[in-house]
């Protein structure tokens, strides 16, 4: 055969494969381009969801109360659709499209998670429908049962946990709930208020030894803008506390304290201001947190002495209960958790500081929490299954580690998006965003430390190593030049946000009044504090805060690639982290709180 027909025949078989292999190639290419792109439009529109639920929450006062909580989360869905309509829009779909490839939004809270899909309404017509909405709120919570005793446990996302049931036979069916700590390390109590209630007087601890440091009273400031009644506004920085749930101010200068409602101040007075549970006034209890004309918080120093009482009764009635003892709602034992803890005692606080992160009562928390999530996520995505008019078998995906890290540690966002068709297959990711601006939890890494750097308050993260290497410039200390300039150790991160206000208002300066910007809008930050360079640019290698908190910090050594303790005395930090940690969890609002006082 002449050479010039085997090239013909060549010809006409490798053509058509070669341009069959070239189809494929081109649409594996746009299938992966198209998965790219679906991908990064579903991150930013959760981004979107969580920037949204982030800015309802700071600018809402009542963000943490149940209803306005919920309200705030369905403004979040909102946006994610919009968001996701307008960024898919040019391929087709539109919100309500689009609903039918998201089976499941998981909104992880402090002490629970919502979970938004389609769900079946009996209540809906005859026969009742599927439709779409939030599902009842689900707590991270667990049974134990062993011998007589048969109870619940309500974790959160830190050492505040909530118990329900029989631990003993003294007290039948309790409910009990508060933060733990290592008890044992709390000291002596060494100063004192003197507190009215009614005819009793109580002696008020303000300042107590916890381990090798001391947790005392502050002096808490914040800058806000104030309306008066001819609509002038004015900004100003005073001295507050917080008590049962609620910011009480100080006037500069006077023994007189307001509440800032609706941009306004309202007098703090006796008149009907009786609390439910005593005889008590908020004017009696500021009255007696001022002295030397400053007004005081003890938030830090009621957390530690509370958290001991809690801490001991929990011990002493369920301290020696295994992770063995779990139990699922039909009454199995639990043996797949994340985590096997072994024989190790959960609410033994000895040794198990449940401050660390790194403790056993932490680690059994997260793995309980995951194992939640998981269980009534699968549900969920099964349930859509069912009530889904199309083929496409709907999956609980499989999360990494690191996924995990952020749902078990933060409030959080995940986004399920499937069953979408590109070429050939489906589209099939989710989306996990975090947020730690927020009213709902105080996380060890979510707060700021202040110090004076040549007269310039600068915010901090707690590992930060300009920090750790120059302690000598946290503030603190009664009646010192340096606090005057900056009142506490440090506050929550979400202080630090800008805050708005809207209205018809003029501005009052020093020069006289100006007229109202054309917006309206009026910009002022509560905390205005710069933050540290090293903070924002080099964050990741920053020191552990569970290491601040056992007072003993370790460095990475690349050349043995391992972490060796450093010979450094960190009390001064250790002392200022865990009283704004403190403080800061304390205040925030608990409906199970319980107050001692």
């Amino acid at each position: 055969m002449k050479l010039q027909h085997l090239a013909i025949i060549f010809i006409i078989i490798i053509l058509p494969i070669s341009l069959v292999i070239g189809e494929y190639i081109q649409a594996q290419i746009d299938t992966i381009y198209i998965q790219t792109g679906y991908s990064k439009k579903l991150q930013d529109a959760t981004y979107d969801a969580m920037k949204a639920f982030q800015l309802n929450t700071i600018n809402n006062k009542y963000s943490s109360i149940s209803d306005s909580k919920i309200r705030d989360i369905e403004a979040s869905i909102n946006a994610f659709y919009s968001s996701l309509a307008t960024a898919m829009g040019a391929s087709g779909y539109d919100k309500d499209t689009l609903k039918e490839y998201i089976p499941a939004i998981v909104y992880t809270m402090y002490d629970g998670y919502y979970i938004y899909g389609k769900y079946f309404n009996y209540m809906l017509g005859t026969n009742g429908a599927y439709q779409y909405g939030l599902k009842p709120y689900i707590y991270y919570s667990c049974r134990y049962k062993e011998g007589l005793k048969d109870f619940i446990v309500n974790y959160t996302l830190d050492n505040s946990i909530t118990i329900y049931g029989k631990v003993n036979d003294s007290e039948g069916y309790i409910t009990r709930s508060g933060y733990l700590i290592d008890y044992r390390l709390l000291g002596q109590e060494e100063e004192w208020l003197t507190y009215r209630r009614g005819d009793t007087t109580i002696n008020y601890p303000t300042k107590i030894k916890y381990g090798d440091i001391y947790i005392e009273k502050e002096i808490l400031t914040e800058q806000l803008i104030t309306v008066n009644d001819a609509g002038e506004a004015s900004k100003q920085t005073y001295e507050y506390t917080k008590y049962k749930n609620q910011k009480i101010y100080k006037e500069n200068g006077e023994n007189k304290y307001f509440y800032y409602k609706n941009n306004k101040k309202e007098e703090v007075s006796d008149e009907g201001k009786l609390l439910k549970d005593s005889d008590i006034t908020e004017l009696r209890y500021v009255q007696t947190m001022t002295v030397d004309g400053h007004l005081y918080n003890n938030s830090a120093v009621e957390y530690y002495v509370q958290a001991k009482e809690f801490s001991k009764w929990v011990e002493e009635n369920i301290g020696d209960i295994k992770q063995s003892a779990a139990m699922d709602s039909n009454g199995n034992k639990i043996t797949d958790f994340a985590i096997d803890i072994g024989d190790k005692k959960i609410f033994n606080f000895q040794n198990n500081d449940p401050l660390a992160e790194g403790s056993t009562f932490n680690e059994h928390r997260m793995s309980v929490i995951r194992k939640s999530i998981e269980t009534n996520l699968i549900s969920a995505i099964a349930n859509y299954n069912a009530g889904s008019a199309g083929t496409y078998e709907f999956q609980m995906p499989i999360f990494t580690e690191s996924d995990w890290e952020k749902l078990l540690n933060n409030i959080s966002i995940a986004v399920f998006m499937q069953g979408m068709p590109i070429k050939a297959k489906f589209f099939n990711n989710y989306c996990i965003i975090t947020n730690n601006k927020n009213e709902e939890v105080v996380t060890n890494e979510s707060i700021y430390i202040l110090t004076n750097e040549n007269g310039n308050i600068v915010a901090h993260l707690p590992g930060c190593k300009e920090l750790v290497n120059n302690q000598n410039s946290i503030i603190g200390g009664s009646g010192t030049t340096k606090e005057e300039k900056c009142k506490a150790a440090g506050y929550n991160i979400i202080d630090f946000e800008r805050q708005t206000i809207v209205g018809d208002y003029i501005i009052k300066k020093d020069n006289g009044t100006v007229e109202m910007p054309e917006n309206r809008e009026i910009h002022y930050y509560p905390k205005p504090y710069q933050k540290c360079y090293n903070c924002i640019v080099n964050a990741s290698v920053n020191y552990e805060t569970d290491d601040i908190i056992k007072g003993k910090l370790k460095q990475y050594d690349k050349n043995t690639d391992s972490y060796k303790q450093i010979d450094m005395d960190i009390k001064i930090l250790k002392a200022k982290y865990l009283t704004v940690l403190a403080r800061e969890r304390y205040n925030l609002y608990r409906t199970n709180t319980q107050f001692i006082w």
